[in-house]
């Protein structure tokens, strides 16, 4: 169907709609919405303090209501606003659907991954709690944040007082807020009250949002490769613009591998990717002492970055090329005063 062909269509169809609703008839749309012309009488209007009245002339609106099906459609979506992973009943889940009912949410409890699945098709919640004692937990974080249409969902983990987020022995997506047993009930509340806020304000700045870490061994910063990948291309990088930007992103985490954890699989290294509407932000940091580099930075557009590498070899250092190469890929490139962690900028292609 051509343009011309499809508004001829669309406007004979709202023609229609606009001598129905003249004629006093109500127009039904596929059960989405329900219009109709609704006519006021005339009638005394009163001045507040009494001292005069004036009459109000018959006036015409016209009345909207949602549609049947539409309506019950959004009560299931609004069942699921917030859901519960949580393999064994007991009081602690109790104890959170009050609370969230008390606030005026909703509560839906799925008891393993694949009712949590059901569920997440279903429609997006606001809000997931999963607890340790899903043995599937990790790859459930995982699965919703490496998601496009879930990954804005804020995710709230129940860890043991044993696990260490810091050092994971492989690699680990983030959720949105983690705690540790014990857990104090109501600072616990108040926290999920917060990120449920922080979420609000962030959806505002950012349209995604991934944060993982992973040991210094090759097999797991593979799978984080594999995984931002999918944020860039999911974000709109193609072409030259894609190959720049994970060739920049490789080498910081590279970097992170070699100099800042010595390949010291013990080490972990965090990254963020943060994508708003304008460009995409990377960030790589490590464990490692850092390095001076300042006059290094200041140094790349001055001298050739190969003399650069060589002098950096002849002091008995290594590398040297890296920083150049992500300089050149990246649209901005930043380093922390410490230099153990490198902020990546780069803007998204024109749609």
């Amino acid at each position: 169907m051509s343009d011309e062909t499809a508004h001829a269509v669309v406007g004979a169809f709202l023609d229609a709609c606009r001598d129905a609703l003249l004629a006093g008839e109500t127009v039904e749309l596929s059960g989405l919405l329900d219009l109709n012309v609704v006519t006021e009488p005339a009638r005394i209007r009163r001045d507040p303090s009494g001292r005069f009245s004036e009459i109000a002339p018959a006036n015409s609106r016209l009345d909207v209501r949602v549609g049947v099906d539409l309506e019950d459609r959004l009560a299931s979506h609004r069942a699921a606003a917030v859901v519960l992973v949580m393999p064994r009943s007991g009081t602690f889940g109790e104890i959170l659907s009050e609370h969230f009912a008390k606030l005026g949410w909703q509560v839906q409890p799925a008891e393993d991954l694949a009712g949590c699945r059901a569920l997440l098709e279903g429609g997006r919640p606001y809000m997931l709690v999963v607890d340790h004692a899903l043995e599937e937990r990790d790859e459930l974080v995982a699965e919703i944040k490496a998601s496009w249409r879930t990954n804005p969902v804020p995710i709230v983990t129940l860890h043991t007082r044993f696990e260490d987020l810091r050092h994971p022995d492989r690699l680990l997506v983030l959720g949105d807020l983690a705690v540790f047993e014990p857990v104090a009930m109501h600072p616990f509340l108040r926290s999920m009250d917060q990120v449920l806020a922080q979420a609000s304000e962030e959806a505002a700045v950012f349209e995604r949002q991934l944060h993982f870490r992973t040991p210094a061994r090759e097999e797991e910063i593979l799978r984080g490769f594999d995984l931002s990948d999918g944020f860039f291309k999911d974000a709109g990088f193609r072409a030259d613009a894609l190959v720049g930007l994970t060739t920049a992103f490789r080498e910081a985490v590279r970097n992170a591998e070699i100099h800042g954890s010595a390949e010291d699989s013990s080490r972990g290294i965090d990254v963020q990717l943060l994508l708003d509407h304008q460009k995409v932000t990377v960030i790589v940091e490590d464990e490692g002492p850092g390095f001076e580099h300042s006059e290094y930075l200041e140094r790349l557009e001055a001298e050739a970055p190969v003399s650069m590498a060589r002098q950096r070899h002849a002091q008995g250092e290594i590398g040297g090329l890296g920083i150049y190469l992500m300089h050149r890929c990246a649209d901005r490139l930043e380093y922390n005063d410490r230099g153990n962690r490198v902020t990546i900028t780069k803007y998204r292609p024109e749609a």
